[in-house]
Order: C-alpha cells, then sequence, then structure tokens
C-alpha cells in the first residue's frame, strides 16, 4: 500500500507542475500607436465587415487623458461603472460586494480603461464607407425605470446620423442589457454592421500567483468563448499572437476570464455573428462579436441588442445572463465530477451557511458513494496484515529461490483469497476527486475570503497557523500504520515510506485550507474504514 501512496504523491506533484508550465511569451512593445482597422477581422463572407473597409484609429489613452475624459456613472448594489460619453464604451467597472483583497476597502475592480490594463468595453456600429467625426458627445436624454430595471437612454447626432445606446439593468444583475441604434437622418446610402467587442491591454495586471501551492497561479487567464460549433472553448493569448481566431455562429458568447471573475459579450439576436480574438497592432488583445453587414438607406434604421457581463463567477448568476455562460465556470478534464461537486456543496451551504462544513459534508458524501468500493479494497488489506507472518515465512524458506518464492506467494494469495492489486484501489478512486475539488476550489469565488473555524478567516489561503496541515499530517500517519508493512521491503525504501506523511503534509501546508480540509476528513474517513474492515472486524 506504501507504494500507492509514493505513486499517489508522483502524480499529483506531476500534474501540478504540468498544469502550472507557462512557456515564456513574445514581449509587444504597447507603447507603439498604429492605425488600426475596427474590431472586424477580414472574412470569406461579404456580408461581413472586412478589414479593408474599415479605418479607424487604436489610440492609447494615458491617465492625464482619463482624468478629463467626459464620463457618466450608473451603479446598482452590485457594481458601479462609468461610461465614456465620447466613445461610449464602458471604460470602468468595480464590485462594490468583493474587495480587492482580504478586509480591504478598495473594491475588486474590472474594466478599467485608464490603468495599465486599458480593459474596456465597446459595442455600436462599424461604417464601411466612411469615418466619422468622433468628437460628439453622447447626452444622457432619458433616465427611468421600466419595472424592475433602470433604464439610460444616451444619443447624439453626427453628420446627419442619430446614435442611440440604450443601457438597462436589474437591482441585482451582473450584466447590462444594451440595445444600440442607428438612424439615417438625410445621407446618401450607409452600409454599417453592428459589433461589440471587450479591448484588455497586452500588459495583463491580473497576478498569476507565486507557485504551485497557489491556486490563482492555475487559474486560466485570458479569452473563451462558446459558440454553435464549440461547447467551450479556451484561445490563449500566445495563440492569438500567433494566429486569429474567427467562427461565425448565431449563438454563444466571447468572455475574457480571469481567477475568480469573468467579463463577457453576449449577443441576443438569433442570427449569425462573427464569435473573433485578435491581437491588434498596438500590442493590446480583443475579443468580441461583428454581425452582418448592413445598408441603411435615410430614415431607415438599425438595432444591435446584446449583454455585457462583469461580475464573480458565480454559476446562478452567469445563467441569468446566458444559459450556457456557467461554463465559462472551468473545472478542467474532470468537469463531470467537479460540476456535481459544487453542486452538492452548494446545496450543503444552503443547509448550514458554512463554506467549510460544506465541504466536510461533500468530503463525507463522496467517502459514502466510494464505500462500497473501498470496503473491498480494504477487507483485502485487512486479510493481508493477516497473512504478513505466512509471508515472511515463505520468503525465509525460499530466500535463495526467486522463482519458488513467487510461486509460493501466489499459491497462498489464491489459497487466502488475498489480491495485493486492489491496495491501490482507495488512492486511485481518490486521486480524480482530489483532482476535481483542487478545480472546483480554483474556480468557486464563493470560497474567497470565506471563514470556517475560528483561526480561517480565508478558505482558498492556507492555513495561517498550520493547524489543519498537522491535523491532516496526523490523520495521514494514522493511515499509514493501520496499512500492512510489505515482507521484505528495502530498507531505504522504507524509511522513504515512513516519512512520507510528514513529506507530503509540509507540502499540504502552503494549499488552501479548503483543500487540506477535504484531505483532512478524507484521511480520517479511510482510517475509520481500514480500522472497521481490519483484522479485528473479521
Amino acid at each position: 500500500m506504501q507504494r500507492y501512496f509514493l505513486i499517489f504523491s508522483i502524480i499529483f506533484l506531476s500534474y501540478l507542475l504540468l498544469i502550472n508550465y507557462n512557456p515564456p511569451q513574445l514581449e509587444t512593445d504597447s507603447s507603439i500607436i498604429i492605425n488600426d482597422s475596427e474590431y472586424s477581422q477580414s472574412m470569406d463572407y461579404d456580408e461581413f465587415v472586412s478589414r479593408e473597409d474599415i479605418s479607424s484609429e487604436e489610440l492609447i489613452i494615458d491617465d492625464n487623458a482619463c482624468s478629463t475624459s467626459d464620463l457618466f456613472s450608473f451603479s446598482n448594489k452590485n457594481w458601479k461603472a462609468k461610461i465614456n460619453l465620447e466613445s461610449g464604451k464602458i471604460s470602468y467597472a468595480e464590485l462594490t460586494k468583493f474587495p480587492k483583497t482580504s478586509k480591504s476597502d478598495v473594491n475588486k475592480m474590472l474594466f478599467n480603461d485608464c490603468g495599465p490594463e486599458r480593459y474596456s468595453q465597446t459595442s455600436g456600429f462599424a461604417f464601411l464607407d466612411k469615418s466619422l467625426n468622433q468628437d460628439a458627445l453622447f447626452n444622457l436624454s432619458e433616465n427611468y425605470k421600466d419595472g424592475i430595471n433602470e433604464v439610460y437612454v444616451f444619443e447624439k447626432k453626427i453628420e446627419n446620423l442619430l446614435i442611440k445606446k440604450i443601457i438597462s439593468f436589474g437591482p441585482d444583475d451582473y450584466y447590462l442589457k444594451i440595445r444600440d441604434s442607428i438612424q439615417n437622418l438625410n445621407l446618401n446610402e450607409i452600409k454599417l454592421a453592428p459589433f461589440s467587442k471587450i479591448d484588455r491591454s497586452s500588459e495583463i495586471v491580473e497576478a498569476k500567483g507565486s507557485g504551485f501551492t497557489d491556486p490563482s497561479s492555475f487559474a486560466y487567464l485570458g479569452p473563451a468563448f462558446r459558440t454553435s460549433e464549440e461547447n467551450y472553448l479556451k484561445i490563449s493569448f500566445n495563440d492569438i499572437s500567433e494566429k486569429e481566431f474567427k467562427q461565425i455562429s448565431n449563438d454563444g458568447w466571447a468572455a475574457m476570464l480571469q481567477h475568480y471573475f469573468l467579463t463577457a459579450v453576449i449577443p441576443d439576436e438569433d442570427e449569425n455573428f462573427v464569435f473573433q480574438a485578435k491581437q491588434k497592432n498596438n500590442g493590446d488583445y480583443s475579443i468580441g462579436i461583428v454581425g452582418l453587414t448592413k445598408s441603411l438607406k435615410i430614415e431607415e434604421s438599425a438595432i444591435f441588442n446584446h449583454k455585457i457581463y462583469f461580475g464573480p463567477k458565480i454559476q446562478s448568476e452567469l445563467t441569468k445572463a446566458h444559459s450556457q455562460l456557467y461554463l465559462a465556470v472551468d473545472y478542467g478534464f474532470l468537469w463531470w465530477i467537479g460540476q456535481p461537486m459544487y453542486q452538492a456543496m452548494n446545496f450543503f451551504f444552503e443547509i448550514v451557511g458554512n463554506w467549510g462544513w460544506a465541504i466536510i459534508l461533500v468530503t463525507i458524501l463522496i467517502k459514502c458513494i466510494l464505500w462500497p468500493l473501498s470496503y473491498v479494497s480494504y477487507k483485502n488489506m485487512g486479510k493481508m496484515r493477516q497473512v504478513q507472518p505466512m509471508l515472511k515465512e515463505i520468503q525465509e524458506r525460499y530466500a535463495d529461490d526467486r522463482q519458488a518464492l513467487s510461486k509460493a506467494m501466489m499459491d497462498l494469495y489464491k489459497r487466502e483469497k488475498v489480491n495485493p492489486a486492489l491496495g491501490c484501489l482507495p488512492m486511485l478512486l481518490q486521486l480524480p476527486f482530489f483532482l476535481a475539488f483542487y478545480w472546483v476550489l480554483i474556480e468557486t469565488v464563493e470560497l474567497r475570503y470565506a471563514p470556517f473555524l475560528f483561526w480561517i478567516s480565508d478558505l482558498s489561503a492556507r492555513d495561517p497557523f498550520f493547524i489543519l496541515p498537522i491535523l491532516n499530517t496526523l490523520a495521514m500517519w494514522g493511515m499509514q500504520k493501520l496499512q500492512p508493512q510489505p515482507v521484505g521491503t528495502d530498507p531505504i525504501q522504507a524509511n522513504v515510506f515512513k516519512y512520507m506523511p510528514f513529506i507530503f503534509g509540509i507540502l499540504f501546508a502552503f494549499f488552501p485550507a479548503g483543500l487540506v480540509l477535504y484531505w483532512f476528513i478524507n484521511s480520517l474517513v479511510s482510517a475509520l474504514q481500514m480500522y472497521l474492515h481490519g483484522p479485528k472486524a473479521q
């Protein structure tokens, strides 16, 4: 059994190193200002906006320019946001219920066009055959409540075009419903296409953690999409730098993910859009959607409806904006275990009101589900302890004949109905659940700064006094004592096995308290199972 514990340790550590592998990236000079096309990409379909048809200038906004910009503020219970009245972009958004750090008075910020992030959302219409004077400002023409929704109507006139942006949201929503409209008052026929994009600087400010014991160092940072062709697709910044992404779909979303939070563009219309991502000429990244090209004659109008989500990765909130946006909560290749694990943990939290106790109850639930398989393994382990004296006698008898030794041992196993291979079953059963829970811990924003008992004020951070890691080490040591000791083990190997719980315990000391709590309860229940199904119970 000890060798299987070692195998488990090697597999787990190798897995952590593998997913934390981050090859060096080529640096881009983001200080260069170069003319760049609008968000649209060159497509093989004439009905979509093409790069060659549109020309506009991508400018880098510095702090001085931001301080003098015309910004309009609006908010609800969950956030505060600002819209730039010149461009119509959402240039600032902070989450009032999520502090930047534990016990901080500063709120978590997502959109911030004025900082090094240059993180913003823009929507409207791209023109194929003309450019507009961008000096005109949006004016707030109406502000009212439509049922429970707060509604803001912004409008401006440019060159005989009436442009409107209607923003509405509920008191508890983490998303905006945006309607962009344009009316041709007295111009010749013009060609345009709706678009909505999220821009983010190549100078990514989001912290990536300090090591493989920090969950934030494994959290994905970059674009992700859901389209009619791809249920969930991550396109890394490195991939975008090498090749622009574009895919036509009549449903889905385009999101910018980070640890615990995300922003997303979600089209409302059931029509084709180009979902795309690119690196612009100034080095920044841009993701979003572009719609069909339309011709607008005099007195004709065009309307574009979509949503913008900016908030935490809370599945119940994500599904309010789009039924499939919850897929952005990434549990890795073990999502089929992680998703029900999260649902169970959320269910228990609704009952007990504490995420620590919810973790304990989920751990016990998993052990109960796996109890029949564990029972077979631990029963077999008890029999292995009983045959240890006979194995030692056989080893002494056939010390000089390895072939005879192997045959005698196999005969003994067959006679006593013992299967040594079953010793690895508990570890093999625990490994996928352990890895799945690690990803659940990474992605569950509800555990961010969530307290447990007394000294543990944050289940997503390490135990400040290492009490849980010490208890966990003792539990693993107790498990080792209940396991049968292999006959004829090499002394050096035996010493390695002897100190393995302490080595593993030191490693766990720097993992998040929630993960250590899970493993500690798992070890306690496993030790109880070993004791109940050992020789005394037979």
